[in-house]
């Protein structure tokens, strides 16, 4: 904001080149080191993400990566990378690439037109404020998981920190002085800090309206200047140790996170509390560190005598050799995967692959011994498209989505029936199964899968213990569900199969009762119908949750010993509400089907 004023203008150039000398030496330094060490201790399933989204952080696209991923379900459970926290840094340089032009232009305004140039400013920085908060507004509430990473969502913060900058040198003299009124705005500051820090949950509509409260009070934070009273939070804020934190701040934010990311790994078991205090007391250490011999000489006397082009011809050659080297662990991972998916050619079929080993006629050995195959890959996901699917000529909606595909398995001859699968992501995963199904049968599907939502006609208030106050997503599912069984009523198809996670959500119809109960009766008034209009129903009982080890990792990390991935049983097969309703209803035409339960891939496991 200086430069105009003293020299007519910015020298773009030696600004970004101070940016590259500022931020990157310490960024890519624990880039590098995060890789290294994901390729030393992660399987090979993580390389492949891990090193794309390195690739990501080191162009500074990461928040449009995690962007991409957010509005995608079967990504949503995706295992974090090491680097995914550079999404804040990435918004940060993305703001100071375009930054320093938007303010050149508002000054070569001022100095063309007789307007005053403090007033063009601020105003300048308030117009483009009010549009990004309006944005942010507006895609929150269109798209609240992508909303949180997009940049012109976050414009306005770093507008309002560009005013308070501006507004700085207008602010009267004895302000600064006044100890009693910049130790009010202190507390006013940080009380809205921590009313944001502690009331706000993954249910809140963020960034939105919300993110005002935490901004504002940064701001007054900010705008109390240096002086506060000896009843000020500033006060113990001042002490050395909070102050050596407040030093090393950058460099603990880039640590931190691999730590946390990796040392599971590395340890081969979830972190305990003791573990947690010594990421803690690590992360401090590294951050010391590399604020003393990277980030400061970087800062102060890397390419000292340089020019900005050779400063930032520098600096793409940084980040073209990270970003070599993520390239090459991707090309690692495919590698290890090709070779994971000739293993699984080579016994596919055979008596003891898949669910026929659990057959004791076949005298398989050790069904709980190391596996031949530790990963098969995404070509075994469950959410895989079929070319056999195209969406439905007349759609399901719910709040403007269409939640219908039709999938004709007839080849050239007549279709033999339609059936239905419908429910969650725990009725995707019967796709393959059910498809092959099809196929043999000459059969069309109508799949209608709603990720989270219940079938049944009652809101779904939680989802694993964590509560859901999202009144628009509880609205879609109603609508969805509605939809779905006015449907079936009006088509009378012969086959609906039906899987759902009712284990993991809770449902409220007001009347207290217990979970069991509700789902019971919801799920005969709604089912119940189908049956009663002559629709057969196959119920697939829930598989087992293995959410706590069950993982691809850990078996590729304890392949000699795979039961050190084991859960335990009353965990894994908890009470499943669908399954209890189906046995309430003892009606003919609803079937529970207990399948086992690794049968679920396209090759016939």
């Amino acid at each position: 904001m200086g430069e105009p004023e003293r020299t007519g203008g910015i020298a773009l150039g030696s600004f970004y080149a101070r940016r590259a000398k500022r931020l990157l030496p310490a960024a890519l330094v624990v880039s590098v080191i995060s890789l290294i060490t994901a390729y030393s201790f992660l399987p090979f399933s993580r390389w492949s993400s891990i090193a794309g989204e390195t690739i990501a952080a080191t162009l500074y696209v990461e928040n449009w990566w995690l962007a991409l991923q957010s509005v995608d379900y079967s990504a949503q459970n995706n295992a974090a990378s090491t680097v995914q926290h550079y999404w804040s840094l990435s918004v940060e340089e993305q703001f100071y690439l375009v930054w320093p032009i938007f303010l050149l232009a508002l000054f070569l305004t001022a100095r063309r037109f007789p307007f005053d140039r403090q007033r063009i400013l601020t105003g300048g920085l308030a117009v483009i404020g009010s549009a990004s908060l309006i944005f942010s507004v507006h895609i929150t509430y269109a798209s609240r998981s992508e909303a949180y990473f997009v940049t012109p969502a976050r414009v306005w913060e770093f507008a309002t920190g560009a005013l308070v900058a501006a507004a700085a040198a207008s602010l009267p003299a004895g302000l600064a002085r006044a100890s009693i009124l910049a130790g009010l705005m202190q507390w006013t500051g940080f009380a809205l800090i921590a009313l944001a820090a502690f009331s706000y949950d993954e249910e809140t509509y963020f960034p939105r309206y919300a993110a005002v409260v935490p901004v504002l009070g940064t701001a007054l934070v900010i705008c109390s200047g240096p002086r506060f009273p000896l009843w000020s939070p500033n006060y113990p804020l001042s002490a050395a140790p909070i102050q050596f934190i407040g030093n090393v701040s950058y460099s603990l934010y880039l640590w931190h996170w691999p730590l946390i990311i990796l040392l599971p790994s590395m340890l081969n078991r979830n972190l305990t509390d003791v573990d947690k205090a010594g990421v803690a007391v690590v992360a401090l250490l590294l951050a010391a560190l590399s604020k003393k011999y990277i980030e400061d000489p970087g800062q102060a006397k890397l390419l000292i005598a340089g020019t900005a082009r050779r400063t930032l011809g520098w600096t793409a050659t940084a980040m073209a050799i990270v970003c070599l080297m993520s390239a090459a662990m991707m090309a690692g991972g495919a590698a290890a995967q090709e070779a994971e998916l000739g293993k699984l050619d080579a016994i596919s079929g055979g008596d003891c692959f898949g669910a026929k080993s659990l057959d004791p006629a076949h005298d398989c050995a050790d069904p709980f011994g190391s596996p031949d195959v530790e990963n098969v890959g995404e070509d075994e996901a469950p959410w895989f498209a079929s070319a056999d699917c195209i969406p439905h000529e007349d759609p399901i909606r719910a709040q403007e989505r269409e939640l219908l595909s039709a999938c004709d398995f007839s080849g050239d001859e007549k279709v033999s029936e339609t059936v239905w699968l419908v429910e969650d992501s725990h009725a995707e995963q019967w796709q393959a199964g059910i498809f092959e199904l099809a196929r043999q049968h000459r059969w069309q599907v109508n799949a209608s899968l709603m990720g989270g939502c219940p079938l049944v006609d009652v809101k779904r208030v939680a989802f694993l213990g964590v509560r859901t106050t999202d009144a628009e997503f509880q609205k879609r599912c109603l609508e969805w569900s509605a939809g779905v069984s006015d449907r079936i009523l009006k088509e009378r198809p012969n086959t609906v199969f039906l899987a759902t996670f009712a284990a993991g959500e809770t449902i409220d119809d007001g009347t207290g009762r217990s979970q069991l109960e509700q789902y019971g009766e919801a799920f005969r008034e709604r089912v119940g119908q189908w049956t009663a209009n002559g629709t057969r129903v196959y119920v697939i009982r829930d598989t087992p949750l293995t959410l706590n080890r069950s993982t691809p990792e850990c078996l590729s990390l304890n392949s000699s010993n795979p039961l050190a991935c084991a859960n335990d049983k009353a965990k894994a097969l908890p009470l499943d509400p669908l399954a209890e309703a189906v046995h309430a209803m003892d009606e003919p035409g609803t079937t529970e089907h207990r399948l086992p339960c690794n049968l679920r891939s396209g090759r016939n496991h």
